[in-house]
């Protein structure tokens, strides 16, 4: 949202007197004459009240709904409130068969509608993907439209966007694209996602009613302000219910914009000061109400500053801002930190990348070789679409339409993935939504970024109590030729489980140490030399934390793709104990904390307290051939199944002074089996024998 000078002050009025506005238009509704309505209603709609001037115009309508002037104003306020273009194509078919090209808005004699019928008419059926009928219009407004009239050039855009839309193919025959449904969208507006590396967490703007009649309306889409939700992913892969973040305020916008790797801190676009700048807030932490605008010299100025991104290293920063000095419209800039504290002066990223159209909401891969974002100019099909530009030999490469069915003749805007690349969350106002707007999810195992190294640790403390807020991972960048800035890096474990996610760079060697903010010595170190890799691979590593001791110990340090142990088998007279789970389709995960398996937790227990001293627990864990619309593949979904298990059981066991050290978790095997997939996923009988978690005692 960008207000104007008119729109604050009309706002402001608005908020001080709204209800005294729609008393004087209801009284304007039932007494009014219809010269009184038709001037009234041309005022609101210069002042872009377009709900207050709809109401009018409904009443217009009543009097008289042949006249072409009022079918005209009908059909250009459905565009405008929640962009009800297909709505609007009877009144604009009806209005155009008077036209005139000395339209007078304001006189009660006008009957007519306005040459610009043509340009609207033509958009309507473009964004319904009308294409000829769209050129139809928009080559009628081009021949009529005087040369000053900016609808002209406009119009010219759309005929190339209509051209492009013809002829640009789908990028990709696999990609599947759906609606994020009724728990993340609604009949509101829900836009700007975005998504944490880990695609667990999913950060957005919505215009949703509160519960309590607190929020302040804004008067010209009869919505409340922006807020921003979160919601989380569960073990099943179904999503929360969204929550209000609590900085929200009733009365002001605040929309999503960027999450740091952590998820401890949110960048986020206010429109408080300048004409609307980028700030920043701590999550999960005790300063979590507070915004503050991103100190970055250069980033804000008193010109409009939309969406950032920062590479995942945090050096790099690519923003929107329509300074003067661009290509037009808005443009993309780029900064780069030359200092811990010190950053470049701010680039325009030139014309591989902005035309003289607007250019917005740019997101980095995390190999910092790929820049997304979106543009309604020339290669747009229509509306803003999303483009993508390559970095090769010191340079950003000409940017291309990423493709259908991603883009449409509609908008297709802020687009994010998760750290592999395989799936991307984006805006569209495409048809039959829930909303005016809603989020829309991609998977396609053919865009995961390649060439990068996954590190992915997860912390836990041996109580279960939450992580200490300063708890941390210093990276120590061992690279020849690599600047200071390079080489050192703190990464925070994720507060709500301790997740530790971020990328390495191939054939590179790291020290890391865990420590506290608070200057305590090393709590743990290892140092690991990534290896030349031509795809992706990942390390991971679990530890437990004691906040008594301050201790952090690490648990069987784990192949970087491999679920395969040693084991360390133990010579027993004890009953060797067995246990088998079996999967609903996609599910991964049991508890330890209630059924069958926690039966089997007490039977081992009974065995240590009765004097067997160690216990070795092997995991065998099975996936069907039913293929998994949640996870990349059945082996990963396997693996899951193993790994989430193993780690349970390492938690279970280790949070007990009494049976710490005791119990070896082993992984034995963990496959995909069964027979062969028919397109008959709901006959259970066939395919659940094969998705199962069992564990064997020795």
């Amino acid at each position: 949202m960008k207000p104007t000078l008119l729109i604050l002050f009309s706002l402001l009025i608005f908020d001080l007197f709204g209800q005294s506005i729609d008393t004087e238009i209801s009284k304007l509704i039932n007494t009014g004459n219809e010269n009184q309505l038709l001037k009234e209603s041309s005022k609101y709609i210069q002042n872009e009240y377009y709900f207050q001037a709809n109401k009018i115009v409904d009443k217009l309508l009543e009097k008289n709904n042949t006249s072409s002037n009022y079918n005209y104003r009908k059909g250009f306020l459905l565009t405008k409130i929640n962009n009800q273009f297909q709505e609007a194509i009877p009144y604009f078919e009806k209005a155009k068969e008077h036209v005139s090209l000395n339209f007078d808005m304001f006189s009660a004699n006008e009957k007519n509608a306005p040459l610009e019928l043509y340009y609207y008419l033509a958009t309507c059926y473009h964004k319904q993907n009308e294409l000829e009928k769209a050129k139809e219009f928009y080559t009628k407004f081009i021949k009529l439209a005087k040369d000053k009239s900016e609808l002209k050039e406009l119009s010219k855009l759309k005929l190339l966007q209509c051209d492009n839309a013809s002829s640009l193919s789908n990028s990709n025959e696999t990609l599947k694209i759906k609606n994020m449904g009724k728990t993340i969208n609604s009949e509101f507006p829900e836009y700007t996602p975005v998504i944490s590396l880990d695609g667990t967490s999913l950060y957005f703007t919505a215009r949703k009613k509160w519960k309590k009649n607190e929020q302040t309306i804004d008067p010209s889409s009869n919505l409340p302000f922006e807020d921003i939700y979160v919601s989380y992913m569960n073990i099943d892969s179904s999503w929360t219910k969204p929550e209000k973040l609590p900085f929200c305020l009733p009365n002001r916008n605040e929309a999503t914009v960027a999450i740091s790797s952590d998820e401890r801190q949110l960048f986020l676009y206010q429109d408080t000061t300048g004409n609307g700048d980028i700030y920043s807030t701590e999550i999960n932490s005790k300063r979590k109400n507070k915004l503050e605008i991103v100190s970055i010299n250069g980033l804000n100025t008193e010109f409009w500053e939309t969406h950032c991104v920062f590479s995942q290293d945090k050096n790099l920063l690519f923003f929107t801002s329509d300074r003067p000095g661009g290509f037009g419209g808005r443009d993309l800039y780029f900064m780069r930190k030359i200092s811990p504290t010190e950053w470049s002066k701010p680039e325009n990223m030139g014309p591989n990348i902005n035309s003289k159209y607007d250019e917005d909401a740019p997101f980095l891969s995390s190999d910092s070789k790929t820049l997304y974002y979106a543009s309604n100019g020339p290669k747009s099909i229509g509306g803003f679409d999303i483009l993508i530009s390559e970095y090769e030999n010191g340079t950003w490469g000409l940017s291309k339409n990423i493709g259908k069915p991603i883009n449409s003749t509609n908008d297709e805007i802020y687009y994010t993935t998760t750290f592999d690349g395989s799936r991307g969350f984006f805006t569209s106002d495409r048809p039959n939504g829930a909303g005016e707007k809603d989020i829309y999810e991609l998977r396609n195992s053919s865009i995961p970024v390649k060439n990068t190294i996954l590190f992915e640790g997860h912390i836990k403390t041996v109580d279960n109590s939450t992580l200490p807020n300063d708890l941390v991972l210093e990276l120590d960048f061992k690279c020849d030729g690599c600047e200071d800035i390079e080489k050192n890096q703190k990464i925070y474990p994720r507060l709500r489980d301790g997740l530790i996610y971020f990328g390495l760079k191939p054939n590179k060697t790291y020290e890391m140490s865990y420590t506290k903010d608070d200057g305590s010595k090393d709590l743990f170190g290892e140092s690991i030399t990534t290896p030349s890799t031509n795809s992706s691979e990942k390390i991971v590593r679990d530890f437990i934390y004691d906040p008594k001791t301050k201790t952090i110990k690490l648990i069987k340090n784990t192949a970087k793709d491999s679920i395969t142990e040693i084991k360390e088998v133990v010579v027993s007279t004890f009953k060797n104990l067995e246990f088998l789970h079996y999967f609903e389709y996609n599910k991964n995960k049991i508890t330890t904390r209630r059924g069958d398996l926690k039966k089997f937790l007490k039977q081992i227990i009974e065995q240590l307290d009765n004097g067997r001293k160690n216990v070795t627990v092997n995991i065998y864990s099975s996936a069907s051939n039913v293929p998994t619309k949640a996870y990349e593949s059945n082996e990963e979904l396997t693996k899951m199944r193993a790994e989430n298990l193993k780690y349970d059981l390492i938690a279970f066991f280790e949070e007990n002074q009494a049976y710490k050290g005791r119990v070896n978790i082993v992984i034995t095997s963990a496959i995909v089996d069964g027979p062969p997939y028919d397109a008959d996923a709901d006959k259970q009988e066939k395919y659940t024998p094969y998705q199962f978690v069992g564990l064997k005692t020795e």
